[in-house]
């Protein structure tokens, strides 16, 4: 197929903010953990399995996506991953063992990976060259803005009394349609100049002390924030006696359906207020200075979480929205960072960080092992010290960014 013209952005590239938003609407397992917990009678390691299922995906296949759509086509990926989205959609949604809901997500994880391996390099392709930056930056924060909507949205259908397991039936349908889109729309050719991943030249790779010492802030930052968010509405619940139920008990109107409660709140406002940040972040970084940026907003996001696992209710809950806005530019500044480090294999580093996710799938779980023993402050600390490392590397890394 021919090559899309850049004069206009493609109609694609407005399904892709589409598709962002719906795989954020999936994104709000966290704030159903504590239903889950209730429900299967899981202790707080077993509940954190079920984000890593999510995440152990997104690690394990986003190399084997690239590898797969370089081979047959981003397209048939694409679309391969959205009806298998949709598949463990409803498969969540019928199921009624934790066994089999664990395998489900991590089929969930499994296409939301193929879609956004495939799709994040064709947004270059589907605009003209110099709004790429701005059309990712949107693309991802589509994705949190879907979050922070689904928390809502999720609210008033917990007010009506039904089960956590109709909101991934609604999900099913959404990725029907979106499927259906996608399959209408007219995908870009092969960019013959694009930068592929090689296997090749991973060894070599990761003697690079650049790499090394960003690939893992990279790592870190991802257990960071997961990490962080995963567990709001658990902390709330455990260390201040608030009701991490997503809707208020005997809510009667559409207002008091539609307005989640505050743990639920919270977690949205992390997410929301994270990709407003990013959609700020560019005027910031104009104004202020990359590095300086960037060592502001790591101390900042340290110290907000910090205040959120000490501090009283509204303390903490100002603490954890706080740490959202401030994460907000931390990842996409270590990725670009680590890209502009080097003059070519921007292809296989691409892969190789896109990795990270590894550690998003092991902190939840082991946040959980420690809540389960030591309670919910102490397994804070878990995120707390990857932040610290991250503030290390905004100090003192070697990044090249100016």
């Amino acid at each position: 197929m021919a090559a899309l013209s850049p004069q206009k952005p493609a109609r694609l590239l407005y399904v892709f903010f589409l598709a962002y938003f719906t795989f954020g609407l999936m994104g709000v397992l966290g704030a159903l953990t504590p239903d889950i917990i209730a429900d299967y009678q899981l202790n707080r390691f077993a509940a954190g399995l079920l984000g890593s299922a999510l995440f152990l995906a997104l690690a394990l296949f986003s190399i084997p996506s690239g590898l797969l759509a370089d081979r047959i086509g981003a397209r048939r990926v694409i679309l391969a991953g959205v009806a298998l989205m949709a598949v463990g959609c409803y498969g969540v949604s019928e199921s009624r063992t934790y066994a089999s809901v664990l395998l489900l997500f991590f089929a969930i994880g499994t296409g939301t990976t193929m879609l956004q391996t495939s799709a994040s390099p064709l947004v270059q392709q589907l605009d003209a060259p110099q709004n790429y930056h701005r059309n990712l930056t949107f693309t991802i924060a589509c994705a949190t803005f879907g979050a922070f909507f689904a928390i809502f949205f999720l609210a008033y259908l917990r007010g009506t009394g039904r089960p956590w397991q109709f909101f991934y039936l609604f999900f099913a349908i959404v990725c029907l349609l979106l499927l259906g889109l996608l399959a209408l729309s007219a995908f870009p050719g092969r960019d013959p100049d694009a930068e592929r991943l090689r296997l090749d030249q991973v060894g070599r790779l990761l003697r690079n002390p650049v790499l090394l010492t960003y690939g893992l802030g990279i790592y870190l930052y991802t257990a960071a924030e997961v990490g962080t968010y995963f567990w709001i509405p658990k902390f709330f619940e455990d260390v201040h006696g608030v009701p991490a139920a997503i809707s208020h008990a005997g809510a009667a109107t559409f207002r008091e359906r539609v307005f989640p409660s505050l743990p639920a709140l919270i977690y949205a406002l992390f997410l929301g207020l994270q990709g407003a940040g990013r959609l700020l972040g560019g005027a910031v970084l104009s104004r202020f200075g990359t590095r300086r940026v960037m060592r502001a907003y790591a101390v900042l996001a340290l110290v907000s979480l910090l205040v959120a696992t000490f501090g009283s209710t509204m303390v903490t809950a100002v603490g954890f929205a706080a740490c959202g806005f401030f994460t907000s530019i931390l990842y996409p500044l270590l990725f670009s960072g680590t890209i502009s480090s080097f003059s070519e294999h921007h292809g296989t580093i691409s892969g190789l960080l896109c990795t990270a996710y590894v550690t998003a799938a092991v902190v939840p779980p082991l946040e959980g092992w420690v809540g389960d023993h030591l309670g919910m402050r102490a397994a804070l600390f878990l995120p707390a010290i990857c932040l610290a490392y991250v503030v290390g590397l905004a100090l003192f890394g070697r990044a090249r960014y100016d």
